[in-house]
């Protein structure tokens, strides 16, 4: 077993679903103290749940770990000295435990089922899950083997002492106190002797030395239950921290039916990992200071501290979510914009060469460019497509409000036609026009009709892609070039 003076921290996901945000953020809050601290990150799967546990829930948690950033010290395709790392690799670890606690006494067999449970707590006036009666507590040698002869297979039961309280001073909450005649003595070992989560945590936590249990505040009713069978086994009891439930926008726990709650949906939906860290630590703690929300993950490191985790629950904001994630992406480096940027292009069939690149820039050179003028407006990975397909495909998608705006009057078509004849005219045919030759053509154009640049500039930038708002628009002509310019131009001034 480790030093106990070390901190060691773990998160602990059965395998019956997708990584969610609850989840995430419980692994996240373990994963900032351990690298603050200088402590160990456990990653273990507690899948002794046999009928909902499944590999590809574990390999789907493990993706989205992964993706998050969250490495592991020990744990699967990790190692480690505490291991196996999976609960149903434990199970003779489990037994050991469980013959100390009945050779003591402190575990009793209980041969009831939940159906007689239920009808006892009925006929006594209570509700149907009232929680079980001790019915079992003191059966003597004949009644065991009447049981035994009807070939019941019992449960064991941990005794709860009789008088007394259970509490213990959480790291979010402070003192929590349960008075021991409310407590019900729960199940420790299953009928098919399998452990319940409850007892097997208590096993391996201590025996893979955690100092601290930081989990979510749905666990604090199992806190009891754990901390009375490290006294019945005779280990000490890490510290506790229940962290605040995650609501949606009705104040109701987190579900699908507000939105994504799974971290590889919100990878879908063009979050970074680093916003995705990002925000989720705001979901119940705060920094404090100026107030800015957006931070580096070696920032947050360095400011994270459980004494500033909130025990009220904490409200997921979607829109926040995607204005962090924007910010994210704004502070990106050319070569990673481009590394995101490329198979968004990929994806949607289009050819990243384009034949009307601008010379001597290859694929990436030409991607860089287009890139760079978007500047501050690179801040949605979904949108990005839309925002710059016009530099890569002829078949760009048109905002139909714009066009009947800008494009659905004959003056607009006709200045259109006479900037496409001047382009034709003017620019040379056997190189590229530079942004300031587009700049002077535009100009002269409009000058030669007496009219304002920006009369031409309008129709002429929703003609060439497609929207009212791009990049400046002689920057999008140079990067088009003068043929496809002209071929656009002509197609809005309805001449092919």
């Amino acid at each position: 077993m480790s030093d106990q003076k070390e901190i060691r921290v773990r998160f602990a996901p059965s395998p019956t679903g997708f990584l969610h945000v609850g989840g995430a953020r419980t692994a996240l809050f373990n994963w900032l103290y351990a690298r603050k601290t200088g402590g160990k990150f456990i990653l273990r799967i507690e899948d002794t749940d046999q009928e909902r546990s499944t590999d590809e829930a574990t390999a789907a948690i493990l993706r989205g770990m992964e993706w998050l950033g969250l490495d592991w010290d020990e744990g699967p395709n990790a190692g480690g000295d505490c291991g196996p790392y999976f609960q149903s690799e434990r199970l003779d670890i489990y037994r050991d435990a469980a013959d100390k606690l009945r050779d003591t006494g402190a575990l009793y067999p209980c041969y009831c089922t939940s159906d007689e449970i239920q009808a006892r707590n009925v006929a006594k006036g209570e509700e149907a899950f009232a929680g079980y009666d001790n019915h079992c507590r003191e059966l003597t040698a004949e009644q065991i083997a009447t049981f035994e002869g009807e070939g019941r297979k019992p449960s064991w039961r941990l005794r709860t002492p009789d008088e007394g309280s259970t509490f213990w001073y959480d790291i979010i909450y402070d003192k929590r106190e349960f008075p021991n005649d409310a407590l019900t003595d729960r199940v420790a070992i299953k009928q098919d002797g399998f452990p319940t989560y409850n007892f097997a945590v208590v096993v391996d936590d201590h025996l893979m030395g955690i100092s601290h249990c930081l989990r979510g505040d749905d666990h604090v009713s199992n806190t009891p239950f754990q901390i009375l069978a490290y006294q019945a086994l005779g280990w000490d009891i890490p510290k506790f921290g229940h962290m605040p439930m995650i609501l949606g926008a009705d104040r109701k726990r987190l579900s699908k039916r507000h939105g994504a709650t799974s971290v590889e949906e919100f990878s879908k939906m063009g979050i970074l990992p680093d916003a995705m860290v990002n925000y989720l630590a705001l979901l119940g703690w705060s920094p404090g200071g100026s107030g800015d929300d957006v931070f580096a993950r070696t920032e947050l490191i360095k400011k994270f501290s459980l004494k500033k985790v909130n025990s009220a629950p904490a409200g997921f904001d979607y829109d926040k979510l995607n204005h962090i994630n924007a910010q994210h992406l704004k502070r990106l480096e050319p070569k990673q914009r481009l590394a995101l940027t490329l198979p968004l292009l990929q994806e949607q069939g289009w050819d990243v060469d384009p034949e009307w690149r601008v010379p001597a820039s290859n694929t990436q050179g030409y991607t860089k460019l287009v890139l760079k003028t978007l500047g501050g407006r690179f801040s949605s990975l979904l949108r990005l497509p839309e925002q710059i397909g016009f530099f890569f495909t002829d078949d760009y998608a048109l905002d139909e409000a714009a066009v009947a705006e800008h494009l659905g009057n004959d003056a607009a078509r006709d200045r259109l036609g006479r900037l496409a004849d001047a382009c034709e005219r003017d620019l040379p045919a056997d190189e590229p026009a530079t942004k300031e030759a587009f700049e002077d053509v535009m100009r002269a154009t409009a000058d030669a009709s007496a009219l304002e640049a920006g009369d031409i500039i309008h129709p002429a930038r929703v003609a060439l892609t497609g929207q009212t708002r791009s990049a400046g628009i002689f920057e999008v002509m140079w990067l088009i070039g003068t043929p496809r310019v002209v071929a656009r131009l002509r197609r809005a001034a309805g001449a092919e």
